[in-house]
């Protein structure tokens, strides 16, 4: 008489199993896929496999920006393959991936998203939407943290309704049921960005509500829940997000900007990078010929930027889909060669749909498998 397999036995198994395999498991039944969500089997999984950048996230909206399409694409081109597209509307920003995972901001709402098991999670709402404040909402900015020493992803959401002082709450993922407030916020503005490093979420705010302001770099400590104000060097102080992007570059936050060279009609790249409150500015040599791959059909440098922490590259891409080709550039800054490569089967909404609203809404970054949920 055969004997049944313990199902300890079977999670063992299944825990040495690439993500792929077990995202099919769950499938099966609601006790399977309750089994493989819980912290022992996410921890027992992640040591077989740790979570590493594989690849490139391109994210893009879709037909009349009615939802939000995920892609993974190899980091030496090709084909890029669909993950999964959320309905029903497109996001005002999406945040760099953190161990896997995405934050996709609504303003007075969020989602989580986890692209590798096709999972989204619905935050509540920050306020409700009869309430005064729901009517400004365009400094109501959504950013996306994980605390390396209690292991806990948050959200902190900024919010500035000119002429009151600013609002910031956080959102514990696995454990709070509603907004906190938290105290100490500077009274800024916040832009549509982010990135966490080591446990620090930075993101840039405008001084005054006039967006040609200078902006200066707020770091908030997830675990402490504390901020800090950083200044920006005057030469990018008042450059908007089209014109410069915050990255994690080398460990450290650092800003992406352009200078044309004053004796011929090359450009250059410039990265500003924060070394404890210090910012070297790096100079990265760029042929017009590159520079034409990240402008918009107007000629004007229109760009997304994040780097490969595996490799220390510089990535570089054009917000627009608007091609059949969509090319990235990658920046060796130790060896100063750029190299080129073409990712194809992105939409073409200009070719196949003329629409034109969705070209310019892409986003790049680090593609990391991660089994985690908050389902």
């Amino acid at each position: 008489m055969a004997r049944s397999i313990p199902y300890d036995n079977i999670l063992e198994i299944l825990a040495k199993l690439p993500l792929k395999s077990v995202v099919r498991f769950r499938c099966v039944s609601k006790y399977c896929n309750s089994s493989v969500i819980t912290p022992w089997f996410v921890k027992s999984h992640n040591t077989h496999f740790p979570i590493k950048p594989i690849g490139l996230l391109i994210t893009c909206s879709s037909r009349l920006q009615s939802g939000q399409m995920f892609f993974y694409a190899d980091y030496n081109g090709g084909s890029a393959v669909p993950l999964l597209t959320i309905p029903p509307r497109f996001s005002r920003y999406t945040t760099q991936s953190l161990n896997g995972l995405l934050c996709l901001d609504f303003g007075i709402c969020a989602q989580i998203c986890n692209p590798s098991t096709r999972q989204v999670f619905t935050l509540p709402i920050v306020a409700p939407v009869s309430s005064p404040s729901a009517s400004s909402t365009y400094f109501c900015v959504n950013s996306f943290g994980f605390d390396p020493v209690t292991k806990k992803h948050k959200v902190l959401n900024s919010w500035k309704v000119p002429g009151k002082d600013p609002e910031y709450r956080v959102f514990t993922l696995g454990t709070d049921e509603s907004w906190r407030l938290v105290n100490g916020g500077p009274c800024y503005y916040p832009q549509r960005e982010s990135i966490c490093i080591g446990g620090i979420i930075y993101f840039r705010c405008w001084t005054n509500w006039n967006r040609s302001s200078r902006a200066v770099l707020v770091a908030f400590d997830v675990g402490k829940e504390t901020f800090q104000v950083i200044q920006i060097p005057v030469d990018i102080a008042f450059q908007d997000l089209n014109e410069a992007s915050l990255i994690d570059f080398g460990g450290n936050p650092a800003i992406v900007s352009y200078d044309r060279l004053d004796d011929n009609e090359d450009s250059s790249s410039i990265v500003w990078r924060v070394d404890d409150s210090f910012w070297p500015r790096i100079g990265l040599a760029m042929l017009s010929d590159h520079l034409h791959e990240l402008q918009d059909e107007e000629g004007q440098l229109y760009f997304v930027a994040c780097s490969i922490h595996t490799t220390g590259e510089l990535v570089l891409a054009s917000r627009s889909v608007s091609n059949q080709y969509f090319s990235v550039l990658y920046y060796d800054v130790v060896e100063n060669v750029i190299r080129r490569v073409e990712i194809s089967g992105l939409p073409d909404y200009s070719r196949q749909f003329n629409d034109f609203s969705c070209i310019d809404t892409v986003t790049v970054s680090n593609y990391e498998e991660n089994i985690l949920s908050f389902a």
